[in-house]
């Protein structure tokens, strides 16, 4: 069976990576599923403010697992940069608040038809209008624990943590009680 990529933005990224190791490029479930970053969230990871926050991202441990990128054609790269062309023209015009990087995030999800997670509801709204596959991080969760990959004490535990942080994702308290029941 191919692999089922799933991208993850960076916000979901900064969620998910310290605790679920390593976070991308392994596969999971019977789908097949593997996380993905684009090369660009390496680019915001080295923003000082970041790295201040997060000082783990430099570590080795996380900086060789965002080596890995989905496999993209050249007709596919052409495809993703004349939607980026069309997703950022839109974003300027009519749904400010998406980043250059989002919006690629969500050309690159159309065109390549896989989901993107994110917890950024500017960019969410910007998939939506697009037509994209956008899940929240705890919709990855679920799909995570259903198969086994994570368990409900890591997922309670990272819950926990978002809230002591102040890191809560948009709709946490609904998204929690509707996949999880908790």
């Amino acid at each position: 069976m191919p692999q089922s990529k799933i991208l993850v933005d960076t916000n979901a990224y900064l969620r998910l990576a310290k605790t679920i190791r390593p976070l991308l490029f392994v596969t999971f479930s019977n789908n097949e599923y593997c996380l993905y970053i684009l090369p660009e969230l390496n680019n915001e990871l080295g923003n000082h403010k970041l790295q201040s926050k997060f000082p783990w991202v430099s570590e080795e441990e996380f900086e060789s697992n965002r080596k890995h990128y989905p496999t993209i054609s050249r007709r596919q790269q052409k495809a993703i940069a004349t939607t980026f062309e069309y997703v950022w023209d839109y974003v300027q015009t009519e749904c400010p608040g998406p980043s250059k990087v989002d919006a690629r995030y969500i050309a690159v999800a159309i065109e390549l038809d896989i989901p993107v997670v994110t917890d950024d509801q500017d960019m969410t709204a910007l998939g939506t209008a697009f037509g994209a596959k956008v899940m929240s991080t705890l919709e990855l969760l679920k799909i995570m624990a259903d198969c086994g990959h994570v368990d409900i004490v890591t997922i309670q535990g990272l819950c926990d943590y978002w809230r002591y942080t102040a890191d809560i994702p948009a709709n946490f308290d609904t998204d929690l009680q509707r996949l999880f029941g908790i």
